[in-house]
């Protein structure tokens, strides 16, 4: 028998292991719910319910998919969609739910979709997206949702007065991210304080009701466990008075204050509270644990805020400033010396990396301030920018004169890449 009469004649074939099986008998249909429901789980959310029409069997085997994305360009009309998703919740069954993901006008349907929120608690969700807008009435998110032990990620963009119930217990949240949102002041710290191993938080265009204009990523811990790593991304208006954003600051980093590695996207978050807050400075946590320091804009090394701030992080190892160094004027003394001299270029500071790096005079006149102030340096790794002007010769030559300027016991070796 050839491969033309196969083809031709399909009903009858044998395995490799001598089995007949009727190839026509090898239907989707045939095949055991939990593998259907398996395929449909892979499908997006609006193909999964189209399966519903293939066959009465078929009809609700969608509504057990574990993740749910309901949003209004799912339909043409609002009233379909609020179907859909009623369906999706009343018929699960006891099948959880992974991820639930909702786009959604309001409206007047508050209640209702508080409901829905509960049922996906009810439904041990780990993922939650709510997306909600044309509130026409109150809202309030359900109490059961502050309890949940299975939730590990949530965003919430609802433009809402957020009211925290008094048990607050995320046990498992981990993601956190916030939009939109009106805070009463000691809403966020029962939020927050409910939150023993979040790892990662953001907060954008939301308000709190005793403070003038909008709170752009900032934030504070409330007396939460402290991450190993942390990246605070800030955005403020110098043209306004900061005195409030300096206090949330100082908060945020009171509650950081055991981390062992942390990122500011920008440096002068220090001086938003040396200029704006000065009483909080003697205040300011000890950084004992902190053994990386990255700071991702540019840099003036000599910049009295940022050297307040580094009395405070005396175990500091490694120094990084993504985006280049340079001197701001004639702040450092004649003889070179940092004033106030962090305690880490004395005992921890080993290793100090520089992006961005042209060449210029003023960076090596900073780079020079820094070999002769970190005195148990031993490596400086500069990362050279396009505007670099030279070759390799020209990066061996600055190496070794930078690595003669080292005044530590050991040698500190630099490297230009």
């Amino acid at each position: 028998m050839d491969a033309s009469s196969l083809i031709l004649n399909p009903k009858r074939q044998k395995l490799d292991g001598g089995e007949e099986v009727e190839g026509s008998s090898k239907s989707l249909s045939n095949l055991p719910d939990v593998v259907i429901q398996k395929i449909i789980s892979l499908l997006e959310t609006k193909d999964a319910i189209r399966t519903s029409i293939l066959s009465k069997r078929w009809e609700y085997l969608w509504t057990s998919i574990p993740n749910l994305n309901f949003y209004k360009g799912l339909f043409a009309a609002r009233s379909p969609l609020v179907n859909i998703v009623e369906r999706a919740l009343l018929l699960r069954g006891p099948a959880d739910i992974e991820t639930f993901d909702l786009t959604f006008p309001v409206l007047d349907d508050a209640c209702r979709v508080n409901a829905w929120i509960d049922a996906t608690v009810r439904r041990n969700v780990k993922k939650l997206y709510l997306y909600l807008h044309s509130l026409k009435e109150p809202f309030y998110l359900p109490h059961s949702l502050f309890t949940s032990t299975t939730l590990v990620a949530a965003e919430l963009d609802i433009p809402f007065l957020f009211k925290a119930p008094s048990t607050v217990c995320f046990s498992s949240l981990r993601t956190l991210s916030l939009r939109s949102i009106v805070f009463s002041d000691d809403s966020t710290q029962q939020l927050f304080s409910g939150c023993p191993v979040l790892e990662e938080l953001s907060i954008e265009d939301c308000k709190w009701m005793n403070l003038k204009g909008k709170l752009l990523n900032e934030y504070c811990f409330y007396d939460s466990s402290s991450p190993n790593e942390a990246e605070i991304h800030l955005s403020y208006n110098f043209t306004k008075k900061l005195r409030p954003t300096a206090y949330r600051l100082y908060k945020l980093l009171r509650g950081l204050s055991s981390v062992k590695e942390l990122v500011f996207s920008d440096s002068n978050a220090f001086e938003v509270v040396l200029s704006n807050a000065p009483e909080l400075v003697a205040q300011m946590p000890l950084f004992n644990d902190l053994t990386t320091l990255v700071l991702e804009d540019s840099v003036y090394i000599d910049n009295k805020a940022l050297l307040t701030m580094l009395q405070y992080c005396s175990c500091l190892e490694t120094l990084v400033f993504v985006e280049g160094i340079g001197l701001s004027s004639d702040h450092v003394e004649d003889d070179g010396v940092l004033e106030p001299l962090p305690p880490c270029f004395l005992s921890h500071l080993k290793m100090i990396e520089v992006g961005d790096f042209s060449g210029d005079q003023n960076e090596l006149n900073a780079l020079e301030i820094l070999l002769k102030n970190a005195m148990v340096l031993e490596n400086m790794l500069l990362a050279c920018s396009t505007e670099f002007q030279g070759g390799p010769e020209k990066k061996t030559e600055i190496a070794k004169q930078l690595s003669d300027l080292a005044k530590g016991p050991e040698s500190c070796e630099v490297v230009l890449v």
